[in-house]
This record gives C-alpha cells, sequence and structure tokens, in this order.
C-alpha cells in the first residue's frame, strides 16, 4: 500500500494573511508562514503552486481561495499545504464545502506540523471536521471580546474605529484622536467650499491643486469629499457601532438606537453649524431632479477614451436626435480635461461591424490551418518543446544559484530571494506544460469553431437587435473598444479592439 507522503507529488500551498482587525499579524507573520511551508515541500520534493492573500477567513469570496478551489477540481493536485486548516476557513457553511471537496477529489489536506489527512478514512474526517469546530468557536470568542472592548472604548470617548479620518491623527498612549493642523486646514476649506455651493468634483480638484491628498497620498475624488462633509467626528462626535458586518462598501446600517454616540469625544475642526450648512447643502443637492438617465444604447460602457482611459458618453447631437459618440472631456484629478474627438455612432458601428468580420475570417484561418497542419509542425509541439526549454533553464539556473552560495558568490539574502522567484517561476511553467499537455488540437478546433459561429451569428442578425440587445451581444465577445483621435494631432484616427478569450 504507497504511503500517504509517497501519494503527494504536486501542492497547492494556501497562504492567508488576517486583516489587521483580524489580529495585527505583520507582513513578517505571512512570510514566516510562507517559509515554513516551502520548506516543507522542498524537504519532500513536493512540486507547488502558491495562494496567498490578505483577508478573513470567514470569507469564502477571497479570489485566491477560489482560484484554489477551482484547480481543485481538474486533477492538478494531490494535496492542500497550509499552516492548519482555520487559515484556509472557519466558517461554519464553508467548512465541510470545503472538506466535501478534498474527500470528493481525492486531495490530502496537509499542515505545517507535516499531520496529513485523508479524508477518506473517517478518523481523519472527524479530526479535521472537530478542529474546524474549534477554529470556529474561538474565531466567534475572539470576535465577541473585540466587539465588546470597542464598545466600552467608544463610550469612553476613545478612538476605536480603525484608520482615523482625514485631519486626525491616532495618540497611541491616550487612544485618543489629535488634530493634524495642515490637514485640518483642507477640512475647512472642503467644508466652506460646499457651503458656498461648490460641487464635491470641484472641491476635490481645487485641494488637489493645492497639494492637499488623502491619508493614502492619493488625491481626492469627489466620493471622499462626500464622505469627509458626512462624517460627524469633524463636529467632535465618534459614532460607532453602525455598522454591522461587512461587504464590498460599508456593511449593514444597524438600527440607530444601536449606535454609540458619544458628543464632544474630540476636538471638533469645525464648528456644528459649520458641519449642518455644509450637510444641508449636500441634500439639497441631492434632492435636485437629475437628468433622466440616458437610455442604454448599443454601445454603452463599450468605447473609451485612448488618452484617459475613461468611456466616451453617446448622446444625441442638436435636435436631428443622430447619435454620437462625444468627445472627451473628462477632467483629471487637477481639473485638466482631457480631449479626445469623438465620431457619428453609425460610422462607429460600422467600423466596429467590419473589425468583427476580419475576426471572423481570421479564426476560420486558424482553424484551417490547425487542420491541415502536420504533427512536425504543430504548434502545440512547438510551444510544448519551448516551455520544456523553458523549464531546463530555470532549472539549470537553480543548479547555478546553489553553485554560488557554496563558493560564497551570493550572500544566502539574496540566495532565498532568486530561488523563490526562480522556483515560482518553474511552478508556473510546469502548470502550463500540464495544461497543454492535456488539451488536444481537437478541443482547440471546437473552440474556434464555436466562437467563429457565434460571430456569423451576430454578424447576420445584429440589426435586429434593439439598444439593450446590441449592447448585451457586443459585450459578450468584446471587453473594450479603445478610440484615439487626439485634437490637434494629425495622426489618423486608431480604434483598438480587445476581444473576450
Amino acid at each position: 500500500m504507497i504511503s500517504l507522503e509517497h501519494r503527494i507529488k504536486r501542492v497547492a500551498i494556501y497562504l492567508r494573511k488576517s486583516r489587521n482587525n483580524e489580529g495585527e499579524e505583520t507582513e513578517e507573520t505571512l512570510a514566516k508562514h510562507r517559509t515554513r511551508l516551502l520548506d516543507i515541500a522542498h524537504k519532500n520534493n513536493w512540486k507547488y503552486e502558491m495562494f496567498q492573500e490578505v483577508g478573513s477567513s470567514m470569507d469564502e469570496t477571497r479570489p485566491q481561495y477560489q482560484l484554489m478551489k477551482t484547480k481543485l477540481t481538474k486533477g492538478i493536485f494531490d494535496a492542500v499545504l497550509s499552516v492548519n486548516l482555520a487559515r484556509v476557513t472557519r466558517d461554519d457553511a464553508e467548512t465541510p464545502v470545503f472538506m466535501k471537496l478534498l474527500r470528493q477529489e481525492e486531495i490530502l489536506f496537509v499542515t505545517d506540523n507535516e499531520r496529513i489527512y485523508d479524508l477518506d478514512i473517517q478518523e481523519d474526517w472527524q479530526t479535521l471536521k472537530f478542529t474546524g469546530f474549534v477554529n470556529n468557536w474561538e474565531y466567534e470568542n475572539i470576535k465577541a471580546q473585540l466587539r465588546k472592548g470597542k464598545k466600552d472604548s467608544a463610550r469612553m470617548g476613545r478612538w476605536s474605529n480603525g484608520v482615523p479620518n482625514y485631519g486626525y491623527v491616532y495618540n497611541r498612549l491616550e487612544k485618543t484622536l489629535e488634530i493634524d493642523p495642515k490637514k485640518a486646514e483642507g477640512v475647512k476649506l472642503a467644508f466652506q467650499m460646499v457651503i458656498e455651493g461648490v460641487g464635491v468634483d470641484i472641491v476635490a480638484i481645487n485641494l488637489n491643486k493645492l497639494g492637499f491628498r488623502t491619508n493614502r497620498g492619493n488625491p481626492f475624488r469627489g466620493h471622499s469629499i462626500t464622505r469627509m462633509i458626512r462624517s460627524e467626528i469633524y463636529k467632535g462626535m465618534i459614532v460607532s457601532n453602525r455598522l454591522k458586518g461587512r461587504n464590498t462598501y460599508e456593511g449593514k446600517l444597524r438600527p440607530k438606537e444601536q449606535w454609540i454616540i458619544s458628543e464632544d469625544a474630540v476636538e471638533p475642526i469645525i464648528d456644528k453649524k459649520t458641519w449642518e450648512l455644509a450637510n444641508a447643502e449636500l441634500d439639497k443637492r441631492k434632492g435636485l431632479s437629475p437628468r433622466a438617465k440616458q437610455r442604454r444604447h448599443g454601445l454603452s460602457s463599450l468605447i473609451k477614451c485612448g488618452i484617459c482611459g475613461k468611456s466616451h458618453s453617446i448622446g444625441e447631437r442638436n435636435r436631428r436626435q443622430r447619435l454620437v459618440i462625444q468627445h472627451c472631456l473628462k477632467p483629471n484629478h487637477l481639473g485638466i480635461r482631457c480631449y479626445n474627438r469623438g465620431l457619428n455612432y453609425n460610422a462607429m458601428m460600422e467600423l466596429i461591424i467590419n473589425s468583427i468580420k476580419d475576426r471572423k475570417a481570421y479564426i476560420i484561418k486558424e482553424i484551417e490551418s490547425l487542420k491541415v497542419l502536420h504533427p512536425k509542425t504543430d504548434s502545440k509541439a512547438t510551444k510544448i518543446k519551448a516551455l520544456h526549454d523553458q523549464i531546463t533553464k530555470n532549472k539549470k539556473a537553480l543548479e547555478i544559484l546553489q553553485l554560488q552560495l557554496e563558493e560564497e558568490l551570493i550572500d544566502i539574502k539574496s540566495f532565498k530571494d532568486r530561488k523563490t522567484k526562480r522556483e515560482i517561476a518553474l511552478n508556473d511553467l510546469q502548470l502550463d506544460l500540464h495544461e497543454l499537455e492535456n488539451s488536444s488540437t481537437d478541443d482547440l478546433i471546437e473552440s474556434k469553431i464555436t466562437a467563429a459561429e457565434r460571430l456569423d451569428h451576430f454578424l447576420k442578425n445584429w440589426q435586429q437587435f434593439d439598444p439593450p440587445e446590441l449592447n448585451e451581444a457586443l459585450h459578450s465577445f468584446i471587453e473594450k473598444i479603445t478610440w484615439l483621435y487626439p485634437r490637434d494631432s494629425d495622426d489618423p484616427p486608431k480604434m483598438t479592439i480587445n476581444w473576450v478569450d
């Protein structure tokens, strides 16, 4: 019977650093975990692919975690190697899903103490399941203590809401906020301009021109000014326990009676009357009747400016109701306007249709070439040979690195850094080779035939589509259309299409 260690040839290494509010972990923590897991892989001569990210173990939508799960279903890996199960997931619902995936794909789970779990064995399944239960219980306990501590701090007027708002700095000894005089000037200016009726986008441009930048060193935008004006902190008030949970934007708002409000908790940057006047002005602007939203056109959100990268608007010219791709006049963060010329809508559509015809002809030509290619000149064989050559070069480079270390031509830090980069590159090449060797020319031909048929169907029917249907159809095979036609340039206009693979 083959031992568990000998069943493993290739592993998925999963590394996760908690967000700061889950334990104040540092990059050093992640580096130590990475070193420990790589040492295990090297010691056992396991090939590996690394999946690493910053995120909560309770968030099953983590990009690298989802990517790893997808690859686990493709027969690439024999095991998942991680510090422990809690590093992968400790969510009540997700833990059994992950364990079921491992069992279904016959994939082992290895921890940093080199304990190997085979989930086909009932004892291992129960042990890991119990570990998951303990992890979740521990997590909920820690979270409850943190919530209690934050509430107590808020009631005492102490700051416990993470990174301070712009204009304040955190005093760690006193656990309070203090005013940053320079940034506070920017806050006062923003409030005053809003009271005077200046729009938030223009306020942001003015602050940027004066040299003010956000806490992260980025230029101000309109939405960051709106958040500034809406924040009660600037009139001396701390509001905590406002949000429950977390989503992509700001979380679910709790009922107002559950908020913890501390009046006069910090030194205010502006007085209460100024805060109320600025917020009233924002409310007034919000209440204005906006222009009716433009209906969705066939090219909506597809045409991107070749100068600034923003979307070209589509509108009607005068009263003739002729659609046009409008000039790009979008301002940058300093208020300097872009000027990329537009084009008549129908003329742009004609250019796009001709490009789709060319794309279809190109795919058909590719299909014909694939069908007649002799095996000796088959593109797949050429690519496989090229990958083998690159793999050999990387292996030789690793051998040379080892010799350089032994001859003391490089120090240990440089050796480790270069070795890690080479090993990651080698792993990527080996995965590419595995995928290429397991694909067939017939599969490639079939996918190209499908693509050509889809374009053919579009070309025959696009004139019968209504605008939303046309837009949806174009988005299905076009990622974006870049239009470059700068003012004061003698060069002809240029259109580039990025096709969806």
